[in-house]
């Protein structure tokens, strides 16, 4: 049944990256001698620390997930910071996504062809369920992003160092494709909580992370690529795509310490991409 709706899916353009974005970056990663699976330089007794976050407050410890990692532009680089959600939220969070997925309506016709009713005021793309991610899970990553918000201004950190600390963050988040859930996405606050995400699992909670401390950020989508990664609204060098008079620097987020700028080449095909600014209440 998962495979029929991932092939409905891709037959009307509501792409996902779960057949395909992890799995054609590791081979193209192998080709580059970049690997997303190598370990970072060890973080060390400097790291920053930007604590915990608990959801609700009396969370165990046990049920959280501590991140070591480094962002090379900021010293001191390394940085450590630990989330978790409870049982009952998390399986709440579960719950919303699976009742939204629901609501897609579709019924196989001899195994090949589909017909398909997207809900209410959807279209036929990823931007609904996008946005009604960022809609469900705003209250967990805006916890989240307040210890980003803080860090960045405690360090006096400008925009680029403080992109930087949040995309290697989403990086360091363990690559895995999401066979059983709706969509082909795992929600984004259960991300970080679960420590697993595909392409755009992890670029819509780096979407509304970067938003938080006010840096303009937009999802890069490509259905014929089946493929997912974030635009980041700020100057810089390397792969950019334009939107609404704006332009958006690529940033790669399946793959650990891949620079922002640089596409993979197997992706390097700009009218292959759409640009989607989601609409969303998290901001800074």
């Amino acid at each position: 049944m998962k495979m029929a709706f991932k092939l409905l899916l891709a037959l009307l353009g509501v792409g996902s990256c779960l057949c395909c974005c992890g799995l054609g970056m590791m081979g193209q990663l192998a080709d580059m001698n970049v690997r997303s699976n190598v370990p970072v330089p060890p973080v060390g007794e400097g790291a920053v620390e930007l604590g915990t976050v608990l959801i609700p407050a009396d969370t165990s410890l046990s049920r959280a997930r501590t991140y070591d990692w480094n962002a090379e532009s900021i010293h001191p680089p390394g940085n450590r910071l630990t989330y978790g959600l409870g049982d009952t939220l998390d399986a709440w969070l579960e719950d919303q996504h699976k009742v939204f997925g629901r609501r897609l309506r579709y019924r196989s016709l001899g195994g090949e062809r589909f017909t398909y009713q997207p809900p209410r005021g959807c279209s036929a793309d990823m931007r609904c369920i996008y946005e009604e991610l960022i809609r469900s899970n705003e209250g967990p990553v805006k916890a989240l992003g307040e210890r980003f918000v803080a860090s960045v201004r405690e360090r006096n950190l400008d925009s680029a160092q403080a992109a930087q600390l949040i995309l290697n963050f989403v990086q360091r988040i363990q690559y895995e494709l999401p066979l059983d859930e709706p969509f082909g996405i795992i929600p984004p606050a259960l991300v970080p909580a679960r420590n697993k995400g595909d392409c755009d699992s992890k670029a819509v909670l780096a979407v509304m992370l970067l938003r938080q401390v006010g840096i303009d950020a937009v999802i890069l989508y490509s259905d014929p690529l089946a493929h997912a990664a974030v635009g980041v609204g700020l100057p810089g060098t390397g792969t950019r795509m334009r939107h609404g008079g704006r332009t958006y620097q690529y940033a790669e987020v399946t793959a650990e310490g891949w620079p922002v700028g640089m596409i993979p080449p197997k992706y390097d095909k700009p009218r292959l991409w759409r640009v989607m600014a989601l609409e969303s209440s998290t901001s800074g």
